[in-house]
């Protein structure tokens, strides 16, 4: 009877275990789903911009915009690759 004890015992921690985990991974899921669409934001926007100024022949517009567009990919890119890392003390 004391090793069924100790075998539920030790499932009902694995099962705790893995319910923890499962919540963890949901929160990280809700970071990459946020960083994700910042991203599609940032760049639907500065593309608009790049191509209305385009349209307008100011080139050097498109030049800076292109850049900025740039640096926003660098940083949310910089972001989803945080929110993939594990958390310590998790």
């Amino acid at each position: 009877m004391g090793e069924e004890t100790r075998t539920l015992e030790e499932a009902e921690r694995l099962i705790a275990w893995l319910q923890t985990e499962l919540e963890h991974q949901r929160a990280l899921n809700g970071e990459m789903r946020r960083a994700v669409a910042d991203l599609a934001r940032a760049f639907q926007e500065t593309l608009a911009r790049a191509h209305d100024a385009a349209e307008s022949g100011d080139i050097e517009r498109v030049r800076r915009l292109t850049i900025e567009n740039r640096d926003a990919w660098q940083a949310y890119l910089q972001q989803i690759v945080a929110a993939a890392q594990p958390k310590r003390g998790t």
